[in-house]
């Protein structure tokens, strides 16, 4: 999903329409107090002022693109880095050239964007850097910002992470809750599963080692270890060695332990981290006189 462009434009403009409703509202009373300068001409730059991983591009371009629909106008944008580029301290980032009121208007709403899914990106980034396996893949989640889900896995992409599944739609993931629901013994609650869904296509998490060896002669797609000791990781490498499953692991890893797992024998690690705690760039945007 995320390679296609037109979905990530689709995304782009309902998620830009949506925040410059709420910013715009009725119209900007103080950009109206400036007559006709409002109209003229102006060229704008976006600096950053730490290093980063930019990410956030058509999320900027659609601000723009939506005031200037509005109020009429050239527009040009020239970019100078694209997503996923290393950007240093100081540098600048892209050139804007259109009336005053276009870029008076988009200023916060393009630059919320891109210092959000910039700071996504870098953390990702970091993580990765701090893995440094390429043979285990870091995954989101769904812990994101209500109606910023898409942008928010795009900018896990563009920091070099994967994504977990998007919603509840489109893979099954039987979880803690699911199976606490169960009015049988486990094995029986999975035996019923198997009966309704082939067990390659669900992932299904475990809490205990009794667990998993009961789940594994099912020989489910991917098995997800929720909060397990690391010598109980090791303990369940050996009981699934390589039968037909992927492992991934979640619960308690952060940026000052994801280390400890790198030479692990597992596929995934997922992170609610990337895209609930969030600290965005620092960017700025400057009108030249």
């Amino acid at each position: 999903m995320l390679k296609n462009i037109s979905s990530i434009k689709k995304n782009a403009t309902k998620d830009v329409s949506i925040a410059i409703k709420e910013d715009l509202g009725s119209g900007d009373i103080t950009t109206n107090l400036l007559g006709e300068d409002k109209n003229k001409l102006s060229l704008a730059t976006v600096k950053s002022n730490e290093d980063a991983i930019l990410c956030g591009q058509i999320w900027l371009e659609s601000t723009f693109k939506n005031i200037q629909k509005r109020y009429g106008g050239s527009l040009k944008i020239k970019w100078l880095k694209n997503d996923g580029d290393k950007i240093k301290k100081g540098q600048i980032i892209c050139k804007i050239k259109a009336p005053l009121r276009t870029i008076l208007i988009s200023e916060r709403t393009a630059l919320n964007f891109l210092q959000l899914l910039s700071g996504i990106s870098t953390k990702t980034k970091l993580y990765s850097k701090k893995l440094n396996n390429k043979k285990i893949k870091i995954l989101d989640t769904r812990k994101t910002i209500p109606s910023l889900r898409f942008c928010q896995k795009y900018a896990v992409a563009c920091g070099g992470g994967s994504n977990h599944r998007f919603g509840l739609y489109d893979q099954v993931l039987i979880k803690e809750n699911h199976i606490k629901q169960k009015s049988s013994t486990y094995d029986n609650f999975l035996k019923n599963i198997s009966k309704k869904i082939s067990f390659r296509k669900v992932s299904i998490e475990v809490e205990t080692l009794n667990e998993l060896k009961t789940l594994i002669k099912y020989k489910p797609n991917n098995i997800l270890l929720d909060n397990f000791t690391l010598p109980n990781i090791k303990k369940a490498i050996q009981i699934v060695n390589n039968k037909n499953s992927t492992i991934e692991i979640s619960g308690n890893i952060n940026i000052n332990n994801i280390e400890k797992y790198k030479h692990l024998d597992i596929d995934y690690i997922s992170i609610g981290d990337l895209t609930k705690n969030i600290k965005s760039i620092d960017l700025s945007m400057l009108i030249n006189k």
